[in-house]
């Protein structure tokens, strides 16, 4: 574990030495997903990703407005050939999936590294990192970051560990944006341990699922940015589930991508929240996930006080004030517009990569 997370960032060993105090670029490519329904095993992981086009154009007017030139590029298997033809300075990339699957999204970095442009986000390892739940689990344990217990089911009869304690939640191993994330992903016996095990499992068959202790408590998101000063942009979710008879508050798929954006106001709201101790968890677990430029983690705080990371996203859902995403919401609370932010990112890259 040791070497993963102090080994070299690919960046700097292909970077250039001609630093001139990180300039923005003359050209840039937003690289986005290339979402089509075949890809994707149901209508709710499509959901998260249809419109990614549209997402990526919303950033023309404001690279634009900084003077910078813009091209947009599928990140598809044609992607080399039109990041050759199209000839950018550096790359926003926009990327989750290839072909339907997280993992694959490291082929962007590793093309963009191969070409020897700079571009946003995590690297091959840490885009990799953040594709297995268990494994990043496993990781910042192994380094004194608090998550719940946990264990990885393989199939139906995965014995259950039995020093885990219900409630219980259940998460697909390789999935974002709260895919299959409802109600029925806290259980409170074994019985409905199996049931939901098993709907999973022949749902997606190609995963594993994760099992965790479900911390009752209170949830937060935390954004952190190497761009703006590398401080910790923490926001506490007031979560309130319409009909909740389970008595447990969590961010679920519906909340997230169903929901009006007058209900999705009503159920939750946020609020900003400052702890040196969580800033220091953050910056730490940032460096342990091998994460770049930005990112995010959730956690939740039992009743006792104490901290629980939940997940990370190396390349968090990052996309101008029209997309009302988390991440833009929250910097804009703490006074830091979308165009300073996108500004300062550029500046960033350019001046890591020795541009």
């Amino acid at each position: 574990m040791k070497d993963i997370v102090n080994s070299p960032n690919t960046r700097g060993l292909i970077a250039k030495k001609n630093h001139n105090g990180g300039k923005l670029p003359k050209k840039v490519a937003v690289i986005y997903t290339d979402a089509r329904r075949e890809y994707y095993y149901t209508d709710e992981e499509f959901y998260t990703v249809d419109g990614s086009d549209q997402e990526a154009y919303a950033f023309g007017p404001y690279l634009k407005s900084l003077g910078v030139e813009v091209c947009f590029i599928k990140g598809d298997s044609d992607i080399a050939k039109n990041l050759q033809k199209g000839k950018p300075d550096m790359a926003i990339n926009l990327v989750t999936t290839v072909k339907g699957y997280d993992y694959l999204g490291a082929t962007i970095p590793a093309t963009l590294e191969l070409l020897e442009i700079p571009y946003t986000g995590a690297d091959i390892l840490g885009f990799s990192l953040g594709c297995n739940k268990y494994l990043m689990y496993a990781l910042l344990s192994q380094h004194g970051i608090p998550v719940p217990p946990f264990q990885l089911m393989t199939s139906y009869k995965t014995p259950l560990d039995p020093s885990l304690k219900f409630p219980l939640i259940l998460k697909l191993n390789e999935e974002h944006s709260n895919v299959e994330i409802t109600r029925k992903s806290v259980v409170e016996n074994e019985k409905e341990l199996r049931k939901q095990l098993k709907y999973l499992l022949k749902k997606y068959y190609e995963q594993d699922v994760l099992v965790s202790e479900f911390i009752d408590g209170r949830e937060f998101a935390c954004f952190i940015f190497e761009s703006v000063n590398k401080k910790i942009y923490a926001t506490e979710r007031k979560i309130k589930l319409p009909n909740n008879k389970t008595g447990h508050e969590f961010l679920d798929y519906d909340l997230c991508w169903m929901y009006t954006p007058e209900e999705y106001k009503k159920h939750l709201k946020y609020e900003k929240y400052h702890d040196p101790l969580l800033d220091a968890l953050v910056k730490k677990a940032f460096k342990i996930n091998r994460m770049g430029d930005y990112g995010k983690f959730d956690l939740r705080m039992d009743r006792m006080g104490k901290y629980y990371f939940i997940d990370a996203n190396a390349n968090c859902h990052f996309g101008p004030p029209a997309w009302d995403c988390e991440m833009v919401k929250t910097m804009e609370s703490y006074g830091v517009p979308f165009k300073l932010l996108l500004r300062r990112m550029l500046q960033n890259t350019m001046r890591e990569w020795g541009y």
